[in-house]
């Protein structure tokens, strides 16, 4: 079997004019479904990733651009000191729109308009993924019609609904798949390879997450055609084949390379961790089975298995068996991915080993498309018991939905696909009716055809309208308002950052623990922060901050939320102004004094300065090595960072350096646990039981006047929750809050659960800073309490202090009289002057990153990690004069093997010229 048309009735073969008829259906579908977003005056922006992530990234990115054509002398920008701490644009951005060819259209637009070309484009991709299936179709040699069906239940499929508001750039592979699936077309039919070596070379640049899932799924699809082409019998075939499908996706993957391998370089050392294969899941919860079935045609998803089809499948669903020639591989792909969504282990592997989470699913709408194409195209030819089989299976589906629906709060989306059903199917039965006994003029075929395609539109409409509109889940409520989101970002501290004193000197802007819609803001505010919130993020950062014990840390927010407000772990990161709520004035780190010609009486905001804030780089000769450092916990950890560096003796020459050995001011309190109510909660030897949710403990202080001029911490060791009930639907609930409370302060630490996508890791330490309490401080008790009930182990919990340190701004002042003169500070250099009278250690607050070289006085010098973060160097007694220079790394090695596939596309095209 060579194609698909070859068992069809019809004979218009796909031609310009089908092009232009879907361009026109795709019109009135958008305006049916979108139109709605114009009256409400709603953007696709939505206000969760998308304000903090999708639409800033975009926006920024084209600025970079912008900025390098009117001025190319400067070359591009590959640092980035206004997002994180600081941070490579290809590996920060990569994920999103560095290699998206989509987003480089945005730079027709001017500035002005950046918020419309983001809703543009993105309709654009959507009607690229239309037409990208229109020419599989043309290539499978199906017939105009299907086609035009077929197009439009892909394009409109939920996965596609979903992330037009949601995640914009995951609607790229499904423009991409189909292409690739015609490359292995063209090769498996000894045609030219070409088309399948450009899309590898664009999809392997647009983004490396797709792209893996992306070549796991166009192997699985060469492997079945090429057994449904050729079948078992010729092996030598099947080799050669193989050698060409292999070559051809090792040249454009060496095309790609000079965006892929640093893009991918900077993803291997980021904050990311797999965890547990499939989340430690053998099965997954019996929600998720269900699920499978009731949201095949409802806007719905379970872990990222997203479906929501045309209740037109349903019709296919008996034909794929029946007609199998005629259906050809499709009921096996179908086949082999529904077995791949029954076990967390095949979710693993297509999210890189990672959660089970189905987000390759993207790839299915395809084969229901093609399927429900070839069904449309025989729709004047169908047998009375395929007609009868249709039939069973609405009675089927809307029994399994009549069971399902006793154990889940009923909604009309739920019945909706079963009458759209019925109705599609009430047309072929009255269209076949008339054919057989040979009535069915040419008009009347017309007519049947039109109300099935309606019938189909309205289905995919009403599908789009359920998950948006304000009578289905109203996810249209969860966008930004259109026209107001660049106002937002520049008045994210009511504008109080341009107040501040724009003096040489380097340092960052903070803010507290109760600010947790500041993720990525400071990037458009042009401001050097802390908070980052990216899908890749320095690994580096990500391990300072666990050694520290940050409560607030998450694996793509390593430094959110104002480093829990501890006065020295911001005073080291160079957080000089903080800037917040007044009403989170109670928890400015100790040391952190409002400002109050700067902070706006009118304003909600206030501006809070410290004169403790550590210089941008400075030398000390006084050392940990990283072994000593991991035996404190992580308040002395906190505190040596004010006397010397950590460093790893391997790589340092530590003869003429001086080894830490005094004694850190962190002392531990004793205390009584006890409750109010002990019906309701057991205080055992190994941990606490909470009877009911939102269950409390109270820490009474043997001292309590040992908490008066001092930073109080409660430290949580050895922590692991099993829930006291487990839903046998959903699973174990893993996830829980714990907070702790002390006078006016409150902080809660979040673990989340097991299916959680991107935040989940075990918390097994806690670590709660509630501030500094004033001398006349009258607090006795500290309250720990749990929201969910359980049990919950602890190995142990400790109350720390740290008594005021008088002599605290002395250190800091020894740091800045040995600090790095700085006279070059931009995104691609930084050079001073230091003179020390001893060798000691220079350590930064730079990201620790092989892409910053250093030169000490015209020599290069090997880079080395100080403070389990950070960028450092060795330095000689005397003078030092040091450069810092930037380059993304792998960029050269990654341009080297792009032009090594630049060679080998010659020799392709030469060789097969030849052939």
């Amino acid at each position: 079997m060579k194609n698909l048309g070859e068992n069809l009735v019809e004979e218009k073969k796909i031609t310009k004019l089908t092009f232009a008829l879907f361009t026109g259906l795709f019109l009135i579908m958008i305006t049916a479904i979108y139109s709605y977003f114009i009256v409400l005056q709603k953007s696709f922006i939505w206000e969760g990733d998308g304000f903090s992530q999708h639409y800033l990234i975009f926006k920024d990115y084209l600025s970079l651009i912008k900025s390098y054509f009117a001025d190319p002398s400067a070359g591009l920008q590959f640092w980035d000191w206004t997002n994180g701490m600081g941070a490579d644009v290809l590996s920060a951005y990569g994920y999103y729109v560095v290699g998206d060819p989509f987003v480089y259209l945005g730079l027709l637009f001017p500035a002005s308009m950046t918020e419309f070309a983001y809703h543009v484009l993105v309709l654009l991709r959507v009607y690229a993924i239309g037409i990208a299936f229109l020419f599989y179709c043309r290539r499978m040699q199906l017939a105009s019609s299907g086609a035009l069906v077929g197009s439009l239940i892909y394009t409109f499929a939920f996965y596609v609904v979903l992330n037009v508001t949601r995640h914009p750039f995951f609607l790229m592979p499904m423009i991409f798949f189909p292409l690739l699936c015609i490359g292995i077309e063209k090769i498996l039919h000894n045609e030219s390879n070409t088309l399948f070596i450009v899309v590898i070379f664009v999809s392997a640049c647009s983004n490396f997450y797709f792209f893996y899932m992306l070549s796991v799924l166009i192997f699985i699809y060469a492997v079945i055609r090429y057994f449904n082409l050729y079948g078992t019998k010729n092996n030598k075939l099947l080799l050669g084949y193989v050698w060409k499908a292999v070559y051809s996706y090792l040249i454009g993957l060496l095309l790609s390379s000079v965006l892929f391998v640093p893009i991918v370089g900077g993803f291997l050392q980021s904050s990311r961790e797999p965890g547990n294969f499939a989340s430690g899941l053998l099965v997954y919860p019996v929600k998720y089975y269900w699920s499978l079935i009731l949201n095949l045609f409802i806007s719905e998803r379970y872990l990222w298995t997203v479906f929501g089809y045309s209740s037109f499948a349903l019709l296919m669903v008996p034909m794929l068996w029946m007609q199998r020639k005629m259906f050809s591989f499709i009921p096996v792909t179908l086949g082999i991915f529904a077995l791949m969504l029954t076990l967390p282990a095949f979710g693993s592997i297509m999210n890189g080993f990672a959660g089970p989470y189905n987000r390759w699913t993207f790839a299915i709408p395809l084969f229901v498309s093609l399927g429900a194409a070839i069904l449309y195209n025989s729709r004047f030819s169908l047998k009375k018991k395929e007609i009868l089989a249709m039939g069973c299976m609405i009675l089927l589906y809307g029994g399994i939905l009549f069971v399902v629906i006793q154990v889940i709060d009923l909604r009309t989306a739920f019945i909706t696909p079963l009458i759209f059903a019925i109705l599609m199917w009430l047309v072929l039965l009255l269209a076949n009716k008339q054919q057989n006994k040979k009535v069915l003029t040419r008009g009347f075929k017309g007519f049947y055809s039109a109300v099935l395609l309606l019938l189909i539109m309205a289905n995919l409409s009403y599908n789009a309208m359920d998950y948006y509109y304000s009578w289905g889940q109203n996810t249209i409520e969860l966008s930004v308002d259109y026209g107001t989101i660049d106002d937002e970002y520049l008045t994210t501290f009511d504008r109080l950052e341009q107040q501040l004193p724009q003096d040489t000197d380097i340092s960052r802007i903070g803010v507290t623990s109760k600010d947790n819609h500041i993720k990525n803001q400071f990037i458009i505010l042009e401001e050097m922060g802390l908070n980052s919130y990216l899908s890749v993020s320095n690994g580096f950062i990500s391990n300072f901050a666990r050694q520290l014990g940050t409560g607030q840390f998450q694996l793509i927010q390593p430094l959110r939320n104002g480093f829990d407000d501890r006065q020295t772990a911001n005073n080291f990161l160079g957080v000089r102004y903080i800037l917040t709520e007044k009403e989170n004035e109670v928890y400015l780190p100790y040391g952190y004094e409002v400002v109050e010609n700067l902070s706006d009486k009118s304003s909600d905001f206030i501006v809070a300065e410290t004169k403790n804030y550590f210089p941008f780089a400075s030398a000390n000769p006084v050392y940990l090595t990283y072994e000593l450092f991991e035996k404190m916990n992580p308040i002395e950890k906190e505190q040596f960072l004010s006397y010397g560096v950590v460093i790893d003796s391997k790589e340092v020459e530590t003869t003429d350096l001086t080894l830490f050995d005094q004694p850190l001011k962190v002392k531990s309190e004793g205390y009584q646990l006890v409750s109010e109510n002990k019906t309701k909660i057991n205080i055992e030897e190994d941990g606490i039981t909470i009877k009911e949710d939102n269950g409390k403990v109270e820490l009474l202080l043997d001292d309590p006047t040992a908490l008066q001029q001092a930073e109080v911490y409660v430290y949580l060791e050895g922590l692991d929750f099993t829930p006291s009930v487990s839903d046998p639907l959903t699973g174990t609930p893993t996830a829980f809050n714990a907070q702790v409370k002390l006078g006016e302060r409150k902080k809660t630490i979040r673990q989340s659960d097991v299916l959680s996508f991107s935040s989940y890791f075990k918390r097994t330490n806690m670590l709660f800073n509630m501030g500094f309490q004033e001398e006349n401080s009258k607090e006795e008790k500290i309250t720990l309490q749990f929201s969910k009930a359980g049990n919950y182990k602890l190995e142990d919990i400790t109350v720390f202090v740290v008594p005021l340190d008088n002599d605290y701004s002395d250190r800091v002042m020894e740091k800045r009289d040995n600090q790095l003169n700085i006279e070059t500070f931009t995104n691609k250099m930084i050079s001073g002057s230091i003179t020390m009278a001893e060798p000691s250690i220079l350590a930064t607050t730079i990201p620790f990153t092989k892409g910053w070289k250093a030169e000490v006085n015209g020599e290069k010098v090997e880079t080395i990690l100080v403070n389990e973060g950070f960028i450092g160097l060795p330095l000689k007694s005397g003078n030092s004069e040091i450069t810092f220079t930037y380059q993304p790394p792998f960029l050269i090695l990654g341009a080297f093997l792009s032009l090594a596939g630049i060679l080998l596309l010659i020799l392709n095209h030469v060789f097969w010229n030849k052939h």
